[in-house]
C-alpha cells in the first residue's frame, strides 16, 4: 500500500463517517422501538456493575493474546509494545473500513512501518487473515451441528424466503471465506509459483491486460512472503491457531458479559450466545459500511432478542461502546506520533 492511500485510512479525521453511520442508526432504531422512552432508558441501572471488571479482563486478554499472537508469528522479532501498538491501529483501520474491502493492505503497511522488511509484513499479514478465517471454517459447521441449527435466528416473517435469510447469508459469506482462504493458502503456503503462473495466464486475456503488471507484481511478493513461511514448525503452527482460537472467544465472549450483566444466563444460553455471535459475525463480513458501522447496531437485536429480551437495544449500545469506539480513539491518539516516527 502506497504511503498517501494508508495515510487516507489511518488518519483521524477517518472516523467521522462511521461515528455518523453508528449514531443514525442508532437513532432509527431508536425512533422504530415502541418500547423505547425515557423510562426503559431507566434499564441502564438494571446493569450489574461487578461485570465492567470482567468485561475489561476480558478485553485485556483478547488485546494481550493479539500482541502476543503478533510477536510469535514473527519469532519474537516484533517486541511487545510495538506488537500492542499494531494491533490498537490495526482495529482502527478495521473500524474505519468495510468489511468487504478489508484492512489488510493497511496492516502490511503498518507492520512495515514498525520496521519489518515488506516480505515479511506481507506474509505476517496474509498469515493472520488465514488464522482468522481457519477459526470461522473450522467453528462454524462445529456450532451448527452442536446446536442443531439454532445459531441462526429466525426472522419473524410471513415471507419464507426472508424467515431463513440470515442462514442464506451467512452461508454466501461462508462460501467466499471458503475460496479465498483456499486461494490464500495456494499461494502462500502450498502453490505459490504454480498461483503466478495460471494468474500470469489470465492475465493473458484481452480484457484483463490493464491489471496485468499490478496483478503479476502482487504475485512476486507473494511468492516473496511464502519464502518466509517455509520450513516452520507444527508446534509453530499449532500455538498460532491456538491462540486464534482463544482470541475470538474473549472477543465473542463481550456480548455475553454485557447481556449478563441484566439477565441470568444459563450455561447452554452462553454457549449459544457464543454461536449465535459467530453466524453474526459472518454475516457481517458482506456488510458495506465501515467498521460494521450501523449494520452491527441493526442487526444485534435478531440474534440477541431471545436473550436480552427488553435488553436488547440497551446490550447492543453498551457492547459498541465498549468494542468499536474505544479503538477509534486509540487510533486518534496514536495515529499523529506514530506518523512522525
Amino acid at each position: 500500500m502506497e504511503n498517501s492511500k494508508a495515510r487516507k485510512v489511518l488518519n483521524p479525521r477517518s472516523i467521522w463517517l462511521p461515528v455518523l453511520l453508528g449514531f443514525v442508526i442508532v437513532a432509527y432504531l431508536a425512533y422504530q422501538d415502541d418500547q423505547f422512552s425515557k423510562e426503559s432508558l431507566q434499564l441502564f441501572s438494571d446493569f450489574k456493575l461487578g461485570f465492567i471488571l470482567l468485561l475489561l479482563l476480558f478485553i485485556v486478554i483478547k488485546d494481550g493474546l493479539n500482541a502476543l499472537r503478533v510477536r510469535s508469528l514473527s519469532h519474537r522479532t516484533i517486541d511487545f509494545y510495538p506488537a500492542i501498538r499494531i494491533v490498537l491501529l490495526w482495529e482502527f483501520a478495521i473500524a474505519v473500513t468495510p468489511p468487504v474491502v478489508g484492512a489488510a493492505a493497511v496492516l502490511v503497511f503498518i507492520i512495515f512501518k514498525e520496521g519489518q522488511a515488506f516480505g515479511k509484513a506481507l506474509a505476517y499479514t496474509l498469515l493472520l487473515a488465514i488464522l482468522d478465517n481457519l477459526f470461522f471454517l473450522t467453528a462454524s459447521p462445529l456450532v451448527i451441528w452442536i446446536t442443531d441449527g439454532a445459531v441462526f435466528p429466525v426472522v419473524e416473517t410471513t415471507n419464507s424466503f426472508l424467515r431463513n435469510g440470515v442462514s442464506k447469508v451467512f452461508w454466501l459469506s461462508y462460501t467466499s471465506v471458503v475460496f479465498y482462504t483456499l486461494f490464500m493458502l495456494s499461494a502462500l503456503l502450498f502453490f505459490p509459483r504454480t498461483v503466478r503462473k495460471i494468474l500470469s495466464m489470465l492475465m493473458d486475456m484481452r480484457f484483463l491486460k490493464r491489471w496485468k503488471v499490478q496483478v503479476l507484481k502482487q504475485s512476486n511478493e507473494l511468492i516473496l512472503a511464502s519464502q518466509v513461511l517455509k520450513g516452520q514448525s507444527i508446534a509453530y503452527w499449532l500455538k498460532l491457531l491456538s491462540i486464534t482460537y482463544i482470541i475470538w472467544i474473549f472477543k465473542f465472549a463481550l456480548i455475553n458479559v454485557w447481556v449478563n450483566g441484566f439477565v441470568d444466563l444459563t450455561f447452554s444460553d452462553q454457549l449459544l450466545m457464543l454461536g449465535r455471535h459467530l453466524s453474526m459475525w459472518i454475516v457481517m463480513l458482506v456488510s458495506p459500511s465501515p467498521g460494521n458501522a450501523g449494520t452491527a447496531e441493526f442487526i444485534f437485536p435478531i440474534f440477541y432478542r431471545d436473550f436480552a429480551g427488553q435488553y436488547s437495544f440497551i446490550s447492543s449500545i453498551l457492547w459498541r461502546l465498549s468494542t468499536y469506539y474505544p479503538y477509534l480513539i486509540a487510533g486518534v491518539l496514536l495515529i499523529p506520533r506514530w506518523w512522525k516516527k
